[in-house]
């Protein structure tokens, strides 16, 4: 693992994400859409990364894995509606990120992937914005048959995507993520 420090905040890059990055890139035209992918989860990031400076919070660690990039060892000590802006906050700058860009013209692929990345952050799963936020609001884990709910039509894509040769590595390792949520 690759790790510094930037103002406090450790930035980590492990090797799995070199190496999913250097699998795509000998993959040829799919090195674009990985490129989009992590500008994306960058860009995500630092939704939540903003939100939480407005608020006067720093983040411990930011970490580039083979499944993208994420917050990690984040304690929120704030209120609740705060860390619901913050969950929420990340979603928000891909969802109008894509709007923008829809709105000047020049919507395409990096249109679609900001959609895709806010929606799915929002499904109800623990690792993802939405589990965390419907924890939140709740106080507890969002019930199984919800996460049945949301996974099915996840699969459903998969397996249309999968049957037309498209299947992304970032969507193999999201799977496994809501794998682990069990």
């Amino acid at each position: 693992m690759f790790e510094w420090s930037f103002k406090g905040v450790k930035i980590r890059f492990t090797f799995m994400f070199f190496a999913v990055v250097g699998l795509v890139s000998v993959l040829g035209a799919a090195s674009r859409q990985v490129c989009m992918i992590l500008l994306c989860s960058l860009m995500h990031e630092s939704g939540h990364i903003l939100a939480m400076c407005l608020f006067g919070i720093l983040p411990e660690c930011l970490t580039f894995y083979a499944g993208g990039i994420k917050l990690s060892g984040v304690t929120l000590r704030c209120s609740a509606g705060k860390r619901a802006v913050i969950l929420l906050a990340g979603c928000a700058v891909n969802l109008s990120s894509a709007f923008i860009s829809i709105m000047l013209g020049a919507g395409g692929t990096f249109a679609a992937v900001s959609i895709a990345l806010g929606l799915f952050n929002l499904l109800p799963f623990r690792y993802f914005d939405g589990g965390r936020l419907y924890s939140e609001l709740t106080g507890k884990d969002p019930p199984a048959l919800l996460r049945a709910a949301a996974f099915l039509p996840l699969c459903v894509l998969g397996l249309g995507t999968a049957l037309r040769g498209e299947l992304p590595v970032s969507f193999i390792a999201a799977a496994a993520l809501i794998a682990l949520d069990g």
